[in-house]
Order: C-alpha cells, then sequence, then structure tokens
C-alpha cells in the first residue's frame, strides 16, 4: 500500500471574470506514483497544479502534504516544501546563465551549492538522463525545449519529493519523448511522486499508473491502469457524443504549386555567442505547398525562424520573397510583402500580456499597416477589425475585452491566427504552432494552414513534433547540427527521418 503524501481536498478557484477554473476538485498523489492529470486545452488542469505550487490562491479548498495542512503564500513556499513545477512555457531568468539560472532556483528553494558542485551535478544528470546543457548559455537566448531541459535538471538537483511537469514533451523529439519516460520510471521507482499533466492519451496512458481526467474545472473520471482504454479516456475528455471520433484532417487536392513564394540559397548565420548557427541552408517554398522542417531543439531551427522573419541577420546568403531579395528587409517590412508569423512563444513575444484581446490585434495591425496609423485609436473601428479577425479563426471568450494571458493555449493560438491571417498573406511561416494544445485544437490549426495551402498560401512549418510534420507536410526538411541533412517525400519513413535527426 502507497503512501498518501499529496492531497488537494474540495479545490475551488474562481478568476475575477467569474469563470470557475476548478470546481470542487479533490485528487490524491501517492509517492512513487506517477499520475497522468488529462484533459482538453482550458479544462482547469494548469490551474489546479498552479494551486498546489503556491501560485495561485484557491477560492475555496486546503492542500495537506503528509496529511498535515499547508498553506503556500507563493511558489518559493512549495519549493522549499518539496514541491517542484514545470510549467508549460518555462520561463528562466532573462540576462543570467543557465548557470546562474539553476543557482537562484537553489537559493528559493532555500538550498546552497558551490559552482563546481552545481556544474559536476548537473554534468551527471545530464549524462544519465540523456540531457544536454550549456551551463554558459545565457537564459533569454534559449530555445522553449532548451529550457525546459534544464527546467528538467532542476527538481533532480533540488531532490524534489513531488515533481508537477506540465506538458513536458511539447518541444520534444520521439527518441527524447522515451528517455523523458525512462527518467521519470527511473525517479518513481527511488519514491519520487509525479504528477504528468498532458492532453495526449497516448502519453499518458505510456507512463502513467493512474489518469485523472478533467473536463470543464471538474473530474469526469479517475481511472487504473489495468483499466486504461482510449475510447473511454476520448469520452471522459470530451463527453460522451463521440463527436472528437469523427474528427479528422480535411485535405483539398490535388493542389498545385505554381512557383515558389520563398527561396532561400546559401544562408550563412551566427548563433548569439558568434558560432555558426545555419550552414549554407538552402530551401523553398511553393504556393500552395506546405514544408515541414523536422529536427530536435538546438539545431539551428530557431535562427532559422528569426532570420527568415527578420529578426537576425545573417553573414551570407539570401533570402528571396514575392521575387523580392528581402535579406536586409525588417520583419515589418517582410509583412507588408505578405508574411504571416506564428512564432513558438505565446505570451510576450506573439501576444503582449496585460493588453485585451482588442489591443493585440489592434497594435500588431497599425504596426504594418500605415492607413490605420494614428495617435488616438478609434476603438469603435478597433472592435470591428477585431471582430472580422475573428470570424477567421473564432475563439473562446467572454469578450474581446479579455486580457490576453486569462485565454488558454488554445485560445491564444487561435487568437494569433486569426491576427496573422487577416493580414492575407502569401507565405506563413510558423515554428511549433500546435504545442501544448490539446487533440481538437491542434486538429484545428493544422486544418487551417492545409486551408490556406489549398488557396494558394505557402507555408514552413518548422516544429519538433515529428508526427505533425508527417502529418501535414508536402515535403520534409531535417536539420541537425545548422545544415539541412535530407530531404523526404511523401509517403514518409518515419525511421529514416528520426536516424537523421540524432545522426
Amino acid at each position: 500500500m502507497r503512501t498518501k503524501i499529496l492531497e488537494a481536498v474540495n479545490i475551488t478557484v474562481i478568476y475575477p471574470n467569474n469563470v470557475r477554473a476548478n470546481d470542487n476538485i479533490s485528487i490524491s498523489v501517492n509517492e512513487g506514483e506517477i499520475l497522468g492529470l488529462l484533459g482538453e486545452n482550458g479544462a482547469g488542469k494548469t490551474t489546479l497544479v498552479k494551486v498546489i505550487s503556491g501560485i495561485i490562491k484557491p477560492t475555496k479548498g486546503e492542500i495537506l502534504l503528509y496529511g498535515k495542512k499547508v498553506e503556500f503564500n507563493s511558489y518559493r513556499d512549495a519549493l522549499r516544501s518539496g514541491i517542484y513545477y514545470l510549467s508549460q512555457n518555462p520561463q528562466l531568468i532573462e540576462g543570467l546563465t543557465v548557470l546562474e539560472d539553476i543557482g537562484l532556483t537553489l537559493t528559493l528553494a532555500g538550498k546552497s551549492m558551490s559552482r563546481g558542485s552545481i556544474e559536476q551535478y548537473v554534468a551527471s544528470i545530464a549524462s544519465k538522463y540523456n540531457l544536454k546543457v550549456d551551463l554558459k548559455a545565457l537564459s533569454d537566448n534559449l530555445s522553449v525545449g532548451e529550457r525546459q531541459r534544464i527546467e528538467l535538471i532542476k527538481p533532480i538537483l533540488l531532490d524534489s519529493k513531488i515533481i508537477i511537469l506540465d506538458e513536458p514533451t511539447t518541444h520534444m523529439s520521439p527518441l527524447e519523448i522515451e528517455s523523458l519516460y525512462s527518467m521519470l520510471r527511473d525517479l518513481a521507482g527511488k519514491g519520487k511522486s509525479i504528477i504528468f499533466i498532458t492532453h495526449k492519451i497516448r502519453e499518458a496512458t505510456s507512463v502513467s499508473d493512474r489518469i485523472i481526467v478533467m473536463r470543464k474545472g471538474k473530474i469526469s473520471g479517475i481511472i487504473e491502469r489495468d483499466k486504461f482504454d482510449r475510447e473511454v479516456l476520448l469520452n471522459l475528455m470530451f463527453g460522451s457524443n463521440n463527436t472528437i471520433n469523427k474528427l479528422g484532417l480535411r485535405y483539398a487536392k490535388p493542389r498545385e504549386y505554381k512557383s515558389n513564394i520563398l527561396e532561400v540559397r546559401e544562408l550563412w548565420v551566427k548563433g548569439d555567442y558568434g558560432d555558426l548557427a545555419l550552414r549554407g541552408i538552402n530551401l523553398s517554398v511553393g504556393t500552395s505547398e506546405i514544408v515541414g522542417v523536422a529536427g530536435i531543439a538546438g539545431n539551428g531551427q530557431r535562427e532559422l525562424f528569426e532570420t527568415l522573419v527578420g529578426l537576425r541577420k545573417p553573414i551570407r546568403g539570401s533570402i528571396i520573397f514575392n521575387n523580392v531579395d528581402v535579406t536586409s528587409y525588417s520583419p515589418r517590412d517582410r509583412i507588408k510583402l505578405g508574411l504571416a508569423i506564428v512564432p513558438e512563444d505565446r505570451l510576450g513575444w506573439a501576444l503582449v500580456p496585460g493588453l485585451n484581446i482588442v489591443s493585440n490585434i489592434i497594435f500588431a495591425l497599425t504596426n504594418v499597416d500605415s492607413t490605420l496609423k494614428s495617435y488616438i485609436i478609434d476603438w469603435g473601428m478597433a472592435w470591428r477589425i477585431a471582430k472580422e479577425a475573428l470570424e477567421i479563426v473564432p475563439i473562446q471568450a467572454d469578450s474581446l475585452n479579455t486580457s490576453v494571458e486569462s485565454l488558454s493555449g488554445g485560445n491564444m493560438q487561435r487568437l494569433i491566427l486569426a491576427r496573422e491571417l487577416s493580414r492575407k498573406p502569401r507565405l506563413i511561416i510558423a515554428m511549433n504552432p500546435t504545442s501544448g494544445l490539446d487533440y481538437v485544437t491542434s486538429i484545428n490549426v493544422k486544418q487551417v494552414l492545409i486551408d490556406y495551402a489549398s488557396r494558394g498560401v505557402g507555408i514552413l512549418l518548422i516544429s519538433e513534433d515529428l508526427d505533425e510534420l508527417i502529418e501535414v507536410s508536402d515535403r520534409v526538411l531535417v536539420m541537425n547540427r545548422g545544415a539541412i541533412v535530407g530531404e523526404f517525400m511523401r509517403p514518409y519513413s518515419l525511421e529514416n527521418i528520426a536516424k537523421l535527426m540524432i545522426s
């Protein structure tokens, strides 16, 4: 009989806009258990674990640790009690090196370790669990996937008793996911308790001892490992009408690739520390074509994205977009030519926290469209433009006055797509557009890309989700160490693509 290490009892969270994110939820976690927390975007999973982690104060309910009631006033309190929360979008402290960031986390947890000890311990953990980490790198120069690796090391370094992972596989390759599963099983075998949040049934059933399913802020079911069943889990996630099983991507075929909308020729780009991040990249995207770029995080995908959208200057090579050499153009000028940009960081890059939906749409458009520029904003017109944008890709929100950070990850992504597509683009460059999204939302986003390709829009899809690339791409390019090392056409060989990613 396993010891009950954590209990969340009758947790209710009601946000200021009267949204009931958690409705009288009670869960328990046993010592040495991997507990899967499964649900679609907006089901209340993240809110619940933020209560457990001391980040959010519940409206009602209590937390018991080893049978005793605890009150956390901050994440630091939870951290010092042995609870570690790895966010879906890990935020390391900008301006610090990875080593300094880890040292700060140790301090917050009330622990002390010398620089040499940190380096030695991190190297040991990284080697054991196959987690590549550069301690000298600046935190703000890392991709989301690289930040996740660092965050996975921290709870082991801290010897945390309870580890909460919020969508940890979002930026991982299939081989990295298997390594993560092995790591979690090893930690659970040593008595660590793990809460594994996911919206993917396959992930939940692969690694969990029990699965708790959440739907619309409530627990809809608790399933033991010997009773895992995909159909049952789908019904618990989305309701018993089974419409989810009828979902699938609709392809408008055939599509004609009349000409190249994007050509990249011999592109060489330096990384953040003067090293070569891109080495002689050649690629093209045709009208109506979806070209996927596969690769493990840290192999030049982020630098490629930043260079193509105008945030990073190449040292050699050229970028031809819509028959114009845009190599020296700013992002704004590229957008004017018909570029839509969908970055992987939703908050802070794609969307501005603290601003409402209307402001996030209209300020982005006025920054490019000179006809909308004015020192005085006509908010009536702004609301009309926002409504028109959201007719392209609808979102779920109480009103257009809703602050963007209160939206679920799926609604944030829909908002970004709605805004970018309202520009009527010729080319869409997207990086990890479905990361952290549930099955339904992910299908919707991919369907939008397919539909726009059928209308003649070229799409460059940079993704760490190999299944996604194979599902929607007409061609798949593989990146490794800053170079394109292979090109694949349908029918795809998952094994051959994966081999090139890790060779």
